[in-house]
């Protein structure tokens, strides 16, 4: 029952994160499975090193700073993966999710 919980944690965060970017008109690819996640500023899929290279860093650098003024200690690169474990609750999730959408029209207006 816990690893079915975190991949649909993890599969509400992804799409959580997706849908702020979608409605900020941020270009955003989220790569996930299961509870790992990693969000990468770019409109084209990613799936090496090459194509997460073409991502935004800058894009992703004022996301990172916009979620810890909402309290979301997300990682500081945007190579390192997202890692949920059994201590994030759905409330957690909603929290990641709300900082998000604020975080994401900072990151719109930067552009």
């Amino acid at each position: 029952a816990l690893y079915r919980t975190l991949a649909r944690r993890g599969s509400t965060l992804a799409m959580g994160l997706a849908e702020a970017a979608r409605d900020a008109g941020v270009p955003l690819q989220v790569n996930a499975f299961g509870s790992l996640l990693t969000p990468f500023f770019t409109s084209a899929p990613v799936y090496d090193y090459q194509s997460a290279l073409a991502a935004d860093s800058g894009a992703y650098a004022t996301f990172f700073r916009g979620m810890l003024k909402r309290g979301i200690y997300p990682p500081p690169s945007q190579f390192e993966a997202w890692f949920l474990s059994a201590a994030h609750t759905d409330a957690h999730i909603r929290k990641t999710i709300d900082a998000a959408r604020g975080a994401m029209k900072e990151v719109a207006r930067a552009r």
